[in-house]
């Protein structure tokens, strides 16, 4: 009997930045996964053909600093792709910062929510220091939309899932200082300690 084929697709995170990927994707065995996704194949079983096969590249759009205060940059990565021969489903390989269905870094939206929910600035003075995009209607330049966005996907447990609840009611502004919070306690230690933000930034990494 044919064995059932899976369309199913995810990125699986792996330990480098999107600053050193961009340098040059590295080789399809240096990142395969040890097993599928889908239905938990081995990728490279003893003795046996490799099940978990490189699938091609895909470009993938990365926005927003790079360091904390740095410049907002619009990055281009090629995101390796695999493809299970068991159960034929596919994933795709990326830097830690890459998130499903996100535009900016999870890195450029931990530093968005702090700036926002800790720092205390307003939207579009948030807007100006994580978003590359520089030409945007005049409803958007007044209000930015997207980090509240963020906060209702953390609470949805959509993103960063390892951020505790926060009590029913509170404002976004309020529930994005928590979120940047929790993400700053993740930061590695150093000395002198560096603002909350940063120290957010510098999390995002471990929180993910």
């Amino acid at each position: 009997m044919e064995k059932e084929k899976r369309s199913s697709q995810g990125i699986i995170r792996v330990a480098l930045s999107v600053k050193t990927w961009k340098q040059g994707p590295p080789d399809v065995e240096a990142v395969r996964p040890g097993r599928c996704p889908g239905c938990g194949a081995a990728s490279r079983p003893v003795g046996g053909r490799v099940v978990l096969q490189g699938h091609g590249k895909r470009s993938r759009q990365v926005l927003g600093p790079e360091e904390p205060g740095g410049t907002p940059r619009q990055v281009e990565v090629q995101v390796r792709r695999y493809r299970c021969q068991e159960c034929g489903a596919t994933c795709t390989v990326a830097p830690w910062e890459v998130w499903t269905r996100r535009l900016y870094s999870l890195a450029a939206i931990v530093w968005a929510l702090a700036l926002w929910g800790v720092v205390g600035l307003g939207l579009a003075a948030v807007r100006e220091r994580v978003s590359p995009w520089v030409h945007v209607g005049a409803t958007s330049a007044r209000r930015w939309r997207t980090p509240l966005e963020w906060v209702e996907a953390v609470e949805e447990r959509r993103l960063l899932s390892r951020v505790r609840p926060w009590p029913a009611g509170w404002e976004a502004r309020r529930a994005a200082a928590h979120v940047a919070s929790t993400v700053a306690g993740h930061a590695p230690p150093s000395a002198p300690s560096p603002p909350l933000a940063v120290q957010a930034f510098r999390g995002a990494v471990h929180a993910a």
